[in-house]
């Protein structure tokens, strides 16, 4: 990677961009310590009360960035899924509460 350029953005469990009220991402949080679903849940709660969660778009069906959960029989119907941790976990992220995509222009 010498001279290269590493793109994107690596996402994982507790990790989420921040979003100014534009949609222009601002910075990023990340939460690691506990389950992945508790990590993103955390991190999820503390960019909500930051004012930061002007999500321009996302995968989740509303079109924000919350955890995914439609995985059966081993595959996800969005491709996107997460698997569960725990059942407290789960009903945290299905509970959080809903942002929805922002319309802005770059």
């Amino acid at each position: 990677m010498v001279n290269r350029k590493i793109g994107g953005i690596n996402v994982f469990g507790g990790g989420l961009a921040l979003y100014a009220a534009n949609g222009r991402i601002v910075g990023g949080l990340g939460v690691s310590g506990d389950s992945s679903c508790a990590d993103h849940n955390i991190a999820w709660k503390v960019r909500y009360y930051m004012g930061l969660d002007n999500v321009p778009g996302g995968v989740n069906p509303p079109g924000n960035d919350n955890i995914v959960y439609d995985i059966t029989n081993g595959k996800s119907a969005s491709g996107w899924g997460h698997p569960a941790c725990s059942a407290d976990a789960t009903t945290i992220g299905q509970a959080l509460p809903q942002q929805f995509p922002i319309k802005h222009t770059p």
